[in-house]
């Protein structure tokens, strides 16, 4: 079975597979076929085995990626000391003690972001690692000093995470898995301090615009800091009287504040969905729903977008998402009909498809719109929840 990613063709002809783990199938890579820098790769016929091999890699058994009854096994790589994180902007580690090694989850922000309670529901027993910047999460697992990193893609209230797309494309990372993380915001305080006392109220921009009414009607300004969590710190650590934060409860417990008001967002829906990224991809299945998520640029621009994307109507191929950003190196391209135009936009076209890339049919859809692409990566293919 061959499959094609960005300009070139890729055959995977051997990797072993695990009988300890539940469907669907999660094999990594071997060792000689990293070497080929793979964006996606896949061989449908496994043969059997009981263990993984790669390189130096251990395997860790312990309990991870509660998704659907997805368990992955993990697979730790020890190239990088942990001595060596602050060079990568980690910012902490949460280790716990444990008689065998267990996956490290970066994610961006400090103790008691919501990040942080996202990758402890993915993998229930991980080291988490927190990281000052979204990139920062990336690098942690490109350079081994994390297995894992999970980063919010889009929430129900917010929109997509932009930055977080083009991240995406910039680093040859793969989604194994995604999580759908229900975003309660609470009012928090210091010790002593009631409601009407506070002011302000300090938290990350989307979180203060997920509760602006709520806020408007108690009369509380907000102000805008870096995280949720940064947030319930600085309240707690300067001591402030006359200003609050809009935090999760786990940051209340943490930094030892009040929870002056519960569920404070002005829709009880507010969800975030997050992708779990790993340095190598899952092995497709078709025996559980699967999700495909892509990024590919047009030849002839956005005007080839309908024809692009008939490519899945005429497979009968789901698509459950599309986002657009800009081609940052070639922003415009010359039009063809109007030599006195600057041209028009050029973009990066990212698109999730209810697909799994071990289905013909997909691989069908994606051969031809490659013939439409100057470039075309498959992201991951995982199981949806």
């Amino acid at each position: 079975m061959a499959l094609f990613s960005g300009c070139h063709l890729f055959v995977l002809s051997n990797y072993r597979q695990t009988n300890s783990f539940k469907t669907p199938h999660s094999h990594l890579y071997s060792k000689h076929l990293r070497s080929l820098n793979l964006d996606f790769a896949f061989h449908q016929k496994a043969r059997n085995s009981n263990t993984i091999e790669s390189g130096n890699t251990k395997n860790c058994a312990a309990p991870v990626a509660n998704m659907n009854g997805f368990q992955p096994r993990c697979h730790l790589q020890y190239d990088l000391a942990h001595d060596t994180v602050s060079k990568y902007q980690v910012l902490h580690t949460n280790s716990r003690v444990c008689n065998e090694p267990r996956l490290r989850v970066a994610y961006q922000g400090i103790r008691g972001a919501y990040s942080e309670s996202a990758a402890e529901k993915a993998y229930p027993n991980c080291e988490t690692i927190a990281c000052q910047h979204f990139h920062s999460t990336f690098q942690a697992v490109g350079r081994r000093v994390a297995d894992r990193a999970v980063i919010p893609i889009e929430n129900s209230l917010g929109g997509s995470i932009h930055g977080n797309y083009d991240l995406l494309h910039r680093h040859n990372l793969h989604i194994i898995g995604e999580i759908q993380f229900a975003v309660s915001h609470c009012l928090l305080a210091n010790n002593g301090v009631d409601l009407h006392d506070l002011k302000t109220v300090l938290s990350h921009p989307q979180a203060l615009a997920q509760c602006e009414k709520s806020l408007t009607k108690l009369g509380l300004e907000g102000e805008a800091v870096a995280n949720t969590a940064v947030a319930a710190k600085k309240v707690a650590a300067e001591m402030l009287r006359d200003t609050g934060a809009l935090a999760s409860s786990s940051a209340a417990l943490l930094y030892g504040l009040n929870i002056l008001a519960s569920n404070v967002q002005d829709d009880s829906n507010n969800v975030t969905r997050f992708l779990v990224l790993a340095r190598e991809p899952l092995t497709p299945a078709t025996d559980t729903p699967f999700k495909t998520s892509i990024v590919f640029t047009l030849e002839d621009g956005s005007s080839a977008l309908p024809d692009a994307l008939s490519v899945f109507i005429s497979n009968q191929i789901k698509l459950l998402k599309i986002e657009s950003r800009p081609l940052k190196n070639q922003p415009l391209q010359a039009s063809k009909n109007n030599s006195k135009s600057n041209g028009y936009f050029n973009y990066l076209f990212y698109a999730d498809v209810e697909a799994s890339m071990a289905d013909q049919t997909t691989q069908t859809a994606l051969k031809h719109l490659k013939e439409l692409s100057t470039f075309l990566r498959v992201l991951g293919s995982y199981p949806m929840v």
